[in-house]
């Protein structure tokens, strides 16, 4: 279940929240200055939900939010998000139709034994929606019964604060991401999520204590690795997403004290906001927190 993880939980202590080391080479918080950058500028990898119990959010971090003029996102705030379950319908047919009896089969024994969803209730309430809908069900459960959001925590904090919220693509341009995926791959990626939840529980645990770590390469390969991503899959929904954000971060942060949130699979690996922006001239410096 790696890549629906973090994507839908929304792609979120054993291990602390800070990096015990002399000299810091990669976190979850990175400041970026040079290029006439309205200091001081962060970029923070989110996850985008993570149980209760394992949420951790410092006071330091939440004083860069308060110091900032604008809090930016993947998408503007609550208001974006809620414009989601029309974009999720289906025009014409049922999401039924993508698979085949024997697809159904094993997508139906899954949801009723794990979910409590029979197949009369998966066909009443999910029919006349996309298939990828099915990939945020089955994160339901995984981070417990009030997990908590980085976003929506940031938004609070900005709302309180009178900062202005912006996002870096609208709710209509995320989701049209996901329509590029074929139905094929959209098939795969739910039967592939899955395989993986009857065979290893564990995958959600090892994605937060990676995310704990702070090793955002680690936390891009993991992200990419998954037998359910595919090189469309990594282009489209990792990698262009990247390169449109720079242009409009690069407007921003000239103008204004920054606090720049997406979520954390974005910042690693060559193609990642950290890289790019470096390879645009800025200096991109990890914080500890």
């Amino acid at each position: 279940m790696k890549n629906l993880i973090l994507l839908f939980t929304a792609i979120i202590f054993a291990i602390p929240f800070g990096i015990a080391q002399d000299t810091l080479t990669t976190s979850l918080l990175w400041e970026i200055s040079g290029k006439k950058v309205k200091s001081p500028t962060y970029v923070f990898g989110t996850m985008h939900l993570i149980p209760n119990d394992d949420f951790l959010f410092p006071e330091e971090l939440q004083e860069k939010v308060k110091g900032s003029d604008i809090l930016v996102m993947e998408i503007g705030g609550l208001s974006e998000q809620m414009k989601a379950m029309q974009l999720m319908m289906l025009d014409s047919g049922t999401m039924f139709d993508y698979f085949t009896e024997e697809q159904l089969d094993s997508l139906f024994d899954y949801t009723e034994a794990e979910l409590g969803f029979d197949e009369a209730k998966m066909r009443m309430a999910f029919s006349k929606m996309k298939p990828f809908v099915l990939l945020q069900l089955f994160t339901k459960d995984a981070f417990g019964e009030n997990p908590q959001s980085y976003e929506m925590s940031l938004e609070k904090i900005a709302k309180a604060q009178e900062i202005e919220v912006l996002g870096l693509e609208t709710i209509e341009e995320q989701m049209g991401f996901i329509d590029d995926l074929s139905s094929e791959d959209q098939v795969n990626m739910i039967m592939e999520a899955l395989r993986s939840d009857k065979d290893d529980n564990s995958e959600t645990r090892k994605l937060i204590d990676m995310y704990l770590s702070q090793d955002i390469d680690a936390i891009h390969n993991f992200t990419v690795s998954s037998g359910m991503s595919s090189p469309e899959f990594e282009e489209s929904f990792l990698n262009k997403r990247n390169k449109d954000w720079i242009t409009p971060i690069k407007k921003i942060i000239k103008k204004k004290k920054a606090f720049i949130a997406v979520g954390a699979a974005h910042l690693g690996g060559p193609l990642g906001v950290i890289e790019l922006l470096k390879a645009e001239g800025y200096t991109l410096t990890p914080v500890k927190l």
